[in-house]
């Protein structure tokens, strides 16, 4: 998808470069959708053994559709998130650059990867080009915008202002996980940030709850007895034990929602981008 052919375009193809400007998204969305979708097959048919169980047999078709297309399409599209991430690290790398020499040495290799990124990469990097009195010409007609930066020396004065971006973890419209999933642009909203801060903050803390000081109620009426999952997804007779307790689903489960919340985190640039 990333590589474009000189051969006549079908259907899907003529669709595909109309929507030149949003391949990056399309390509993040669907690698997500699909990878979902394949772990949920994986885990209904082959964890959770619904391919046998009478009661769940409705969803067997599903899952397997699931199963089968999430593979299917994250053969092909998996690859090509990598190549576009791999693009957009390239042009974030030069977009920090402060020098106007190492800017017109990287500017083909820059201007490269804004093509294959669409116009709001384009507009960044004329926004740079103006920062460095270069010259832009006719090649991109969209209106430059200041890019992103920790150097707030430049003139501001001929850039359109991007969202601000706070410091604090509430309210920040630039997390971890942002930057990670630069196509889920839904993640830059600090409301957005919030609800899931929130989701996964209640989440850990349940599943924390729950391994340490238990939540269910035993025989002698206290809520001191822990469900183990790990029990529970193998349909064990004995699927509750005293607290604390720890199986290996749970802490799991522990580990993938603290590391989820913490990537909501405002985004700190590493020491060796800043020098850049």
């Amino acid at each position: 998808m990333a590589r474009r052919g000189t051969r006549k375009l079908g259907l899907f193809g003529r669709w595909w470069e109309s929507q030149r400007d949003h391949h990056f998204q399309i390509i993040t969305y669907s690698t997500i959708i699909s990878i979902a979708c394949l772990v949920w097959g994986f885990v209904f048919l082959f964890v959770l053994g619904g391919h046998s169980d009478p009661e769940q047999q409705a969803l067997v078709p599903w899952s397997w559709l699931a199963f089968v297309g999430g593979l299917v399409v994250a053969f092909y599209v998996a690859p090509e998130f990598f190549v576009y991430m791999g693009q957009r690290q390239i042009l974030e790398d030069i977009l920090l650059i402060d020098s106007r020499p190492e800017v017109l040495r990287r500017r083909k290799e820059a201007e490269d990867a804004a093509d294959m990124l669409g116009k709001a990469y384009q507009a960044r990097l004329m926004g740079l080009y103006q920062l460095h009195n270069i010259s832009i010409g006719k090649k991109y007609k969209v209106e430059s915008v200041r890019p992103i930066s920790e150097d707030d020396s430049f003139d501001e004065e001929d850039f359109i202002e991007l969202p601000s971006v706070t410091d604090s973890w509430w309210s920040t419209s630039d997390s971890t996980l942002s930057k990670l999933l630069p196509g889920l642009r839904v993640l830059r909203n600090p409301m957005a940030n919030r609800g899931l801060i929130a989701g996964l903050l209640f989440t850990t803390l349940l599943l924390l709850s729950n391994s340490v000081f238990g939540i269910f109620t035993g025989a002698s009426g206290a809520r001191d007895h822990t469900l183990d999952l790990t029990a529970s997804i193998h349909e064990m007779e004995r699927v509750y034990e005293s607290s604390p307790h720890y199986d290996v689903i749970s802490l799991l489960f522990i580990a993938v929602f603290a590391a989820l919340l913490w990537s909501t985190r405002p985004h700190v640039e590493s020491p060796a981008s800043e020098e850049e």
